[in-house]
């Protein structure tokens, strides 16, 4: 939207388009310190091109609770293209095994979907609030594209990947509302005549999630204890600090010379008659001159012990 300030989250509202795989896209979206812990996918779109290649993939529309802007992105599967791949599709429909799978993430800096407009929109479906966190979608995303890191082309292939999101984030998430195209949802995750072409991974990749959240939240607590752990030392480290200068400016404050000049003050106002008054003033003296010299010996005892828990800590 034209004058609204974009969210200072670039991995996910970029100033132009871009393209990561899963794995780097989570990484980037973990590296911005929990701002992308505040963004949250408001609608999943499911696409099938038109052509006869009848590719499949999926379009998210990620907000930002502090933005009217909106981000979106499209989640597709492809063939890697290398040397070997160019030359079994010359001679085989049969792309298995081994030819690695090509699992992207583009994110468009300009927010138009004019541009998939040879694409038919087969279901769609929408969330409320923080029900998507965007960050457990990058997550379970990750899981999926290592579940099966090869492009087969009976099995795992753009069918496959974009109809397994789809089910999973149906089945983890909950949406709070489905729609769909009666005369075209039937043909999704099919290929030509209807042929499926997809292999039932749901029940498997569930596990393998939950397993990859809870290593996400220990990763998550790991840091924040690491990180209260170092608030701790510097506070302590500027407490023993402070001490450090106060037992100096005590022990300067209690200097033999500092004595010297006093007594000497004293002698002079006694020689000059003021008995009464220096009297008065000798015995005050004495009592600065008792007091620094106790502070400090309290100092010297309570400092050994601060910074030994220091140490300790």
């Amino acid at each position: 939207m034209a004058g609204t300030p974009r969210p200072d989250v670039p991995y996910v509202f970029p100033d132009r388009d871009y393209m990561h795989s899963p794995y780097l896209w989570l990484l980037g979206l973990k590296s911005m310190d929990g701002e992308t812990e505040k963004c949250y996918i408001r609608k999943i779109i499911y696409f099938k091109h038109t052509k006869p290649s009848f590719h499949e993939f999926l379009l998210i529309q990620i907000i930002h609770p502090f933005s009217v802007q909106v981000s979106l992105a499209v989640i597709e599967c492809a063939p890697r293209k290398t040397d070997d791949y160019a030359i079994k599709r010359a001679v085989s429909l049969s792309i298995s095994g081994s030819v690695g799978a090509n699992d992207t993430v583009r994110i468009f800096g300009d927010p138009d979907i004019s541009k998939l407009s040879s694409y038919n929109k087969l279901a769609e479906l929408t969330f409320e609030h923080d029900e998507l966190p965007l960050l457990n979608f990058a997550i379970l995303l990750t899981v999926i594209s290592k579940h099966a890191p090869n492009y087969d082309i009976w099995e795992y292939q753009c069918y496959w990947f974009a109809d397994t999101i789809y089910q999973l984030v149906q089945t983890l998430f909950k949406p709070n509302k489905e729609h769909v195209e009666p005369a075209l949802s039937k043909h999704r995750g099919k290929f030509l005549l209807g042929l499926p072409l997809r292999k039932d991974s749901v029940g498997a990749i569930i596990g393998e999630y939950e397993a990859a959240m809870e290593d996400h939240q220990n990763e998550k607590a790991r840091k924040a204890n690491a990180h209260l752990a170092e608030e701790k030392k510097v506070g302590f480290s500027y407490f023993t600090a402070m001490l450090r200068i106060h037992v100096i400016a005590v022990d300067q404050a209690a200097r033999p010379g500092d004595r010297e000049k006093r007594e000497r003050k004293e002698g002079e106002c006694i020689a000059s008659g003021e008995a009464k008054g220096a009297g008065t003033r000798v015995e005050d003296a004495g009592k600065r001159k008792e007091g620094p010299g106790m502070l400090r010996s309290l100092f010297i005892f309570i400092t050994p012990i601060i910074l030994s828990l220091d140490l300790i800590s």
